[in-house]
């Protein structure tokens, strides 16, 4: 097992806040997938609960090393989810899933911290270079 990639990303809470005030959680339909809403709005304040996944999202894409990526992030295809002790695990689909596979990541671990007006996050991409499609020969 190597380390494949870290991320970091900040989010403005403040931003999120105004988007739940004004449209409601409707608004996280386009990067939040239904599991990850319930949870930010079942959160104490879900305006953190949000910044913080999407802070979390941001730096796993960024772990993952997507370099010449063309398309549009795959927001829904990273899902950050918080068990029962306040853990959070990561789970890929489609192209995040695909991009891990090329690059050989095995696993993602993230981390995040809410601060009075940012939610910091950090992801750390764990696997194999030699499982990947772009491995390189040993020598």
């Amino acid at each position: 097992m190597s380390l494949q990639g870290v991320g970091i990303d900040v989010a403005d809470i403040r931003r999120f806040a105004r988007l739940l005030a004004m449209r409601g959680s409707g608004f996280a339909v386009r990067w939040f997938t239904d599991a990850e809403i319930a949870q930010c709005m079942a959160a104490a304040t879900p305006a953190t609960a949000f910044a913080m996944r999407y802070a979390a999202k941001e730096a796993v894409w960024k772990a993952l090393g997507p370099g010449e990526w063309s398309g549009p992030l795959p927001w829904r295809g990273i899902t950050v989810l918080e068990d029962a002790s306040g853990s959070l695990s990561v789970r890929l689909e489609g192209p995040a899933a695909e991009l891990a596979a090329l690059a050989g990541v095995t696993g993602v671990r993230v981390a995040t911290v809410p601060g009075p007006r940012m939610a910091i996050a950090t992801a750390v991409a764990d696997g194999d270079p030699m499982r990947g499609e772009n491995a390189r020969p040993s020598t």
